[in-house]
């Protein structure tokens, strides 16, 4: 949405889209027992039905920031439900004051409903109320004259699904940029103290890492806020980030001398390697027992015990090897080198720690080496040129050999969908990201992100 826009936007639009979400409405209805009667609340429990005839549902448009600039702004449409949830609300048993009967005793009641259930792009989007549900019913004995009641939750609108995001790294305004991947848009722009220079995302999805070489400094995002939740300086600047398949440790590689374990829980250094010689590279033994570095002015791979941080063995057979990757399943690892280029890519068996193949192509030093979550598939990206347009390799990792070519312009770093059937190219000289399908690697969406996405991750 452009500068001039804004004014007609606000003409309908009163404010921005800040107002808070909440799906659930909590209610407590007191219940009084007639004269003569009584409740054991100890075996008591509680029925509720309902009627959603006096409630309805409202689109309001309000704004929202879509991008870096002030003049980035659209328009998303707050669903707000209001009116009344009437409930008939039952407790049993009831008992006379000799313990005999087995009946019940009903209160109607009006629970009262004034809020924004969710935000959509979708102007006519309005939830099912057939759908509307009652949890956590609890009877609540009396106590200090308080008579005794039910209290329960109105479920209005479920939780939705785990959103899928991909993060941008963007290098030229120091923000990271969140697309949904589910409408391939752009939902948020976090703005950073640092200049972001890659990142990584936990693998229950519910933290990413953004690295800042520039300032020793690693920024950690709460995905489901899409807020920075903490920061952890660290003694040297960050270079490449992995997370241990186990899902409790985040491992990075900074100053080239040093690997900090970081505990994702507690989002704290709990351990710190010195590697030597200094490392261009590191990977994680996809077991967790391991991680491996790379040196290419020694012509050295180093693998090292992951819990003592221990030098165990070392591959000396190698011309310059730089680039280092493994799969999160997998006995192996593929490792960039060459003294000159063209590169070779071998395949190092981690069981045996030795090259058992190469991949049957050469390479014009490797930007990066990205696998599919399942492990099935490797994708080799190397600078883009017009007269080398191919600049994508997939390759099958059950044979180790590329089924074919590519060409993604301009992109500096990629990110497959954990289906395999879409991958995000970010593109720095463009200021985008392009999503291209697996089937034919053509293009299908063309997304606007920050300044530079030089790193992107989902």
């Amino acid at each position: 949405m452009k500068k001039n826009d804004l004014s007609d936007l606000q003409e309908n639009c009163f404010c921005f889209c800040d107002e808070e979400i909440s799906r659930e409405a909590p209610f407590q209805v007191p219940i009084d027992i007639p004269e003569g009667f009584t409740i054991d609340s100890a075996e008591a429990a509680a029925a509720v039905t309902w009627s959603t005839d006096n409630l309805s549902c409202i689109s309001e448009p309000c704004l929202i920031q879509t991008g870096p600039e002030p003049e980035d702004i659209g328009v998303q449409y707050a669903v707000r439900l209001q009116g009344t949830v009437t409930l008939l609300v039952s407790v049993s048993p009831v008992r006379n004051q000799y313990g005999q009967g087995d009946g019940a005793v009903s209160v109607i009641h009006n629970a009262e409903i004034d809020q924004v259930v969710y935000y959509s792009d979708n102007p006519d989007d309005c939830p099912d109320f057939s759908g509307i549900t009652i949890e956590n019913l609890v009877v609540v004995p009396p106590f200090y004259g308080s008579p005794l009641s039910v209290t329960g939750t109105i479920v209005l609108v479920p939780e939705p699904d785990q959103r899928s995001y991909v993060f941008t790294a963007n290098t030229g305004d120091s923000t990271v940029s969140v697309i949904d991947t589910d409408v391939n848009t752009l939902v948020s722009t976090i703005s950073l103290s640092d200049i972001p220079t890659d990142l990584g995302v936990t693998l229950d999805k519910a933290y990413t890492y953004v690295l800042h070489r520039n300032a020793n400094l690693v920024s950690i995002i709460n995905n489901e806020t899409l807020t920075v939740t903490q920061t952890i300086p660290l003694a040297g600047a960050p270079r490449k980030i992995q997370f241990e398949t186990g899902g409790e440790f985040a491992y990075i590689l900074a100053g080239g001398s040093s690997i900090y374990e970081i505990n994702i829980s507690s989002q704290t250094i709990t351990n710190t390697f010195t590697v030597s010689p200094a490392a261009d590279d590191f990977a994680l033994d996809p077991n967790g027992q391991f991680f491996y570095t790379t040196n290419s002015g020694f012509w050295v791979v180093n693998k090292y015990d992951i819990n003592t941080g221990q030098l165990i063995d070392s591959l000396s057979n190698f011309e310059t090897p730089n680039l280092i990757e493994t799969p999160l399943i997998g006995d192996f690892a593929y490792l960039e080198n060459g003294e000159l280029r063209p590169n070779v890519v071998s395949v190092i068996d981690l069981t045996t720690f030795s090259e058992s193949s190469q991949i049957n192509r050469l390479f014009d030093g490797l930007i990066t080496i990205v696998f599919s979550a399942d492990g099935t598939r490797a994708f080799f990206l190397e600078p883009y040129f017009e007269v080398f347009p191919e600049n994508l390799t997939v390759v099958d990792t059950a044979q180790h050999t590329f089924i074919t070519t590519a060409s993604l312009p301009g992109a500096s770093d990629l990110a497959v969908t954990p289906d395999n059937q879409y991958i995000y190219a970010a593109q720095p000289n463009d200021n985008t990201v392009t999503v291209y399908r697996t089937s034919d690697y053509t293009a299908v969406t063309v997304i606007p992100v920050g300044t530079g996405p030089s790193a992107i991750a989902i």
